[in-house]
C-alpha cells in the first residue's frame, strides 16, 4: 500500500513495479474526492487506517508529514518497506533507512548513511561517508559531498550541493 497518490506517489509505484519484489495493491489517500478512482492502473482508496494492508511506503514529499505518518503507522504495528529503483546504484557498504526511497539515477557510495523516511530523488548523489538525516529530503540532482551531513527534516533544493563545512540552515 502506498499512502499518497499524488506525484511522488507514481513514481514510487514506477520503482516498485521495476523492482519486482513488491506489488503495489493500492494507494491510501485522505481525499474522498480520489476514492474509488484507478491511477496507472492502481486503487485509491480511503484514508490508510482503513485499510490492514501490514506493508506500506510513504510517498509524501512533505518532510514533517511523512515523519508523522510514519510514527502512526509504527504504532499501528504496520511495516514500512525500503525502495530502490533499479537504477540507482547503492554500494554495499552504505546504510539506507527503513521506509527510504533511492529513485532512478541516484548514487549513494560506500560508508553512506541515509537516515529513515528520507526521499532521495531521481540522479541526486551522496558521496563516501556522508550523512542524510531522518526524513529528509534530496531535491533532483542535489549532491552531498564525502563526510558532509543533511539534518534530520532539511530540504536540500534541486541542484543544491551539500559541502562537508557547510552548516543547515
Amino acid at each position: 500500500m502506498i499512502i499518497g497518490c499524488g506525484r511522488h506517489g507514481r513514481i514510487v509505484a514506477e520503482a516498485i513495479t521495476q523492482c519486482g519484489e513488491f506489488r503495489v495493491v493500492g494507494f491510501a489517500d485522505d481525499d474522498p474526492a480520489k476514492r474509488g478512482t484507478v491511477l496507472d492502473g492502481v486503487p485509491v482508496v480511503g484514508p490508510w487506517q482503513q485499510s490492514d494492508e501490514p506493508l506500506c511506503f510513504i510517498a509524501i514529499g512533505h518532510n514533517a508529514t511523512r515523519r508523522r505518518i510514519f510514527t502512526e503507522l509504527l504504532r499501528a504495528g504496520r511495516q514500512l518497506i525500503t525502495v530502490i529503483s533499479p537504477t540507482a546504484y547503492v554500494s554495499p557498504h552504505a546504510q539506507i533507512g527503513v521506509g527510504s526511497v533511492v529513485l532512478a539515477g541516484a548514487v549513494i557510495q560506500a560508508g553512506a548513511t541515509v537516515g529513515e523516511i528520507v526521499l532521495v530523488n531521481a540522479g541526486a548523489v551522496v558521496d563516501h561517508d556522508a550523512v542524510v538525516g531522518d526524513y529528509a529530503h534530496l531535491g533532483l540532482h542535489s549532491t552531498v559531498e564525502s563526510f558532509a551531513k543533511v539534518a534530520a527534516g532539511e530540504w536540500l533544493a534541486p541542484g543544491a550541493v551539500r559541502l562537508k563545512n557547510a552548516v543547515a540552515g
